[in-house]
This record gives structure tokens, sequence and C-alpha cells, in this order.
């Protein structure tokens, strides 16, 4: 098989959905030699600055002279991104030797497409000689498939209501099911929360023996947003937990990594003409950031291309947005649980936002540009954000990606940009 191959045949698992329950992957990942059991894991679980605060935290342990595994979903550009290694993304050929070595037992297993990445990341992990892993789950946490490598640390980045068929139709009841990844007597890392989620942050600590750790948001932080200040400071605090350096030393690291760290799509303002902001704020809490941010930063309203997936609280979103885009183009994202442009498009109408639904992400922005001046905005869905970035990276319509971010890996071999988006956020 060639990578090609392989890729099609992963995300042909897709069809098999969620599943609740971690038997399979428990199988698979003995299967594979049980390959958590080789390095140390802290889980980053929460609804929104997951990706955010598990970059920054393995960009510190990077500094810190730790070998740094590093799991995320969904991803924005390509799928080998899931799964890196210092930074680098796991290559071609090790992705085509784990389903070669493994297909057999993936089928006997029924494994879905997140139980297969995840236990190939830490194949891959394992492989590569890691010492420490952090981990972003997906949905979850009790039957999150991540919930298997048995983190010392959890990281826990704070709830709004999502996913409620699968997590529950309350804060307090997907905070309950995201702290219950948190493996007894080992860390737990929260900011103070809201009196609800704050009784069951509490409650979990005290059933399972948890060192409960409270931080402090960090003065600054590598990305933009006064919220990614307190991603900041829960990277900085779990930091000092896995590790036995002291905070002047882990501090150096953060420092350093407030000047190397490159993550994609997060408030991020590509140049051009004219200039792009990406953001992928696809829940309600995530797109208020992104409007204070603009607020700060531009008068409002600008031109947006925007996108969501069907089980997002879109209605409400649209409704936040109302006064800050204007127009919109609207555009369906690249995944089975796409919500129409048209659909998106009449909701806006209803809260007197000019929209003009277009269906192909690539004619939306062209769309975008041809009515923005100073700036455009591209936001929602991870794979309306990443498809649009790469279009415009192809394009030539925003500079290319700098030395060391990894984007620019996917321009190495061409053929990777045209690789089909997946989805199990």
């Amino acid at each position: 098989m060639n990578y090609s191959d392989v890729e099609k045949y992963l995300f042909g698992r897709r069809r098999m959905g969620m599943k609740f329950g971690l038997d399979r992957a428990r199988k698979l990942m003995k299967d594979a030699g049980d390959p958590q059991e080789k390095f140390r894991t802290v889980h980053v679980v929460g609804s929104n600055g997951k990706g955010s605060t598990t970059a920054l935290l393995s960009e510190i342990l990077t500094h810190l002279g730790f070998r740094t595994g590093r799991m995320t979903s969904p991803h924005l550009f390509h799928y080998r991104e899931r799964a890196a290694v210092d930074g680098k993304w796991i290559p071609e050929g090790e992705v085509v030797r784990f389903v070669e070595l493994f297909r057999d037992r993936i089928e006997e297993h029924r494994a879905t497409f997140f139980e297969i990445t995840t236990v190939m990341s830490a194949w891959h992990f394992m492989n590569s000689g890691v010492d420490l892993v952090v981990a972003e789950a997906g949905l979850g946490g009790r039957l999150d498939a991540t919930r298997l490598l048995g983190g010392e640390c959890t990281v826990f980045t704070g709830v709004e209501i999502e996913h409620r068929r699968i997590l529950g139709s309350t804060e307090a009841a997907i905070a309950a099911e995201k702290v219950a990844i948190a493996p007894n007597g080992s860390v737990l890392i929260a900011y103070r929360q809201k009196p609800e989620v704050e009784k069951i942050i509490t409650r979990a600590a005290e059933e399972g023996n948890l060192q409960r750790t409270v931080p402090e948001p960090a003065e600054k932080a590598p990305l933009l947003g006064e919220h990614q200040k307190c991603n900041a400071g829960l990277a900085i605090a779990a930091a000092l937990q896995l590790t036995d350096y002291d905070e002047i030393s882990v501090m150096r690291a953060f420092e350093k990594s407030c000047s190397t760290l490159k993550w994609a799509g997060r408030i991020d303002l590509r140049s051009g003409l004219p200039s792009i902001l990406f953001d992928v704020a696809h829940n309600p809490g995530s797109i208020a950031f992104l409007i204070k941010q603009l607020k700060s930063g531009w008068k409002t309203p600008v031109p947006a291309v925007i996108g969501f997936l069907e089980d997002k609280f879109w209605r409400e979103m649209t409704f936040q947005l109302k006064g800050v885009f204007n127009p919109v183009i609207t555009t369906t994202p690249l995944n089975e649980r796409c919500l129409p442009a048209k659909t998106l498009a009449a909701e806006f109408r209803k809260n007197g936002v000019e929209a003009i639904p277009e269906d192909n992400i690539g004619a939306a922005l062209e769309k975008g540009r041809s009515l923005a001046s100073d700036i455009l905005v591209v936001t929602g869905s991870f794979f309306v954000v990443g498809d649009a970035m790469l279009h415009a990276w192809e394009k030539g319509l925003i500079t290319m990606p700098a030395d060391g971010e990894e984007p620019a890996q996917l321009f190495d071999k061409v053929t990777n940009v045209d690789s089909p988006p997946t989805s199990d956020v």
C-alpha cells in the first residue's frame, strides 16, 4: 500500500461513526505492544483552548530538553499533524507501516477512525523514544480513547455546552465526563470554575484522590487573545508538575516558546492584499473570543467567509456575529456533518446580515477577497479554515509559512495538500 491508499482506508473508517467504550482501542493497543507504557502522558481536556494549550505545553517541554510527543484533533491541514514528535508530523511511511502491520487486528476489533489514530500515535511515540506525551482528548474524557494513555496529569481548560447527545445537556454533566479521564491519584490542573462546574471538579478531585492545582494566568502568551494568557498559565503549571525543573527554568522555556511557537489557525493574521485573519472559532465561546479580538483591532463590521458543521450551535453563533460580520460568504465544509451554505446564509439574513452562499471554499475565499479592503476574516469549522488557508497559499494570496512553521511541511510534497478531510470532533 502507498500512503494515499492508507489514508483513504483510514478515512473510510469514519463510516463506523463514534462508538462508546474502550474495549476496541484497548485490544488494539495491546496488539501494538502497549506503547502507552513506554512514556509519560499529560491529558488536556475541555471545550475551548485544548489545542493551543497542548501546543504550548509541548513547546515548553521540548525547550526543557524532553523529547515530546503531541497528539491533537481534528487536524487543520493534514492527517499526519495529529501525531507529532518535537513538532515533526508522523512520516507517511510510518502511517503506512502501522496499517500494514495491524490492519487485520483493526478489522477484527472493528476499531474506529479515532481509536486507530490514538493507538498509531502511541505506537509512533514509543518507536520515536519520546519522554513525555501531551494528548488532547477528543470529544470527552471518560470514554475517550486517549484515556488509555493513563496520564499522570490532567489539564482542564473549562467547558461550555457542546455535543449534548454524547456528553450531556449541562456544563456540569459535560465537566464530569471530561475530568473522568484523570486516573486516581493523579494531578488535576484547573482554574476556579462557575459554581455548578466547580462543584463537579471538587467532587472529582475528592473521589479520585486528585491533587488539584489552581494556576494563575500568565502575563503574556505566544498567541493572540486575552484567553491565551489563561491557556499559557495552564501550560506553565503543567510543566512545573511534570518536571523536576524549578520555576525559573520553566519560565525560561516559556519565554523561548513565546518566540518559537507557531500554531496556525488561531486568531492567525496572514499578510496579503487584503490580509486574512484565520480562526477556528466553531462554538459560542470561541466566537466570543474572536469578536473581542476583532473589536480591539478593527472597525466592525468586516467581511467574512464562514462555515459550520450542522451539529454545532450555528444559529446562536450567527446571532452573536450580527454587527460584527457584513457581508458574509457562507460556505460548506468538506465533511459528512456539513451545514449547507444556503442554510447558513438564510440564518444570517434573518439577523439582518447580507449573506452570499458559495459551496466551494476556494470560490468563497475569492469572493470574500473581492469584497474586502483592509481585512477578510475566515472562521468556523476546522475544515473551512484549513482548506481556505491551503487555497490561499497555493494561489499566492498570503505569504507562505515561515521557516520552521509546521504548515511548511505540506509544501515539501505538494500531493499532501489534496488529502481529503476527516472529522471525529
